[in-house]
């Protein structure tokens, strides 16, 4: 099961990595030790920005998790 953060998350990482594979080439001089196009480099940044971008949305779910629905429902 998807929430919309991990959709969220992985359409920012998918977007991401086609912009920056695509401008690789624009990049090419300021890169010192690494190739433009280095595939362990691009993943491991994806790794962490999703683990980042799960731990942003874990602490409001949790935290949502533990209201009751009818309290909120006589708020309204």
């Amino acid at each position: 099961m998807f929430s919309r953060i991990s959709i969220s998350i992985a359409a920012g990482i998918i977007i991401g990595a086609a912009i920056s594979l695509s401008m690789s080439t624009f990049t090419r001089a300021l890169l010192y030790g690494l190739e433009p196009r280095d595939w362990p480099t691009l993943v491991g940044a994806a790794l962490i920005l999703a683990a980042v971008g799960g731990l942003a949305a874990l602490v409001p779910a949790w935290s949502a998790s533990r209201i009751d629905p009818a309290v909120v429902l006589r708020e309204q």
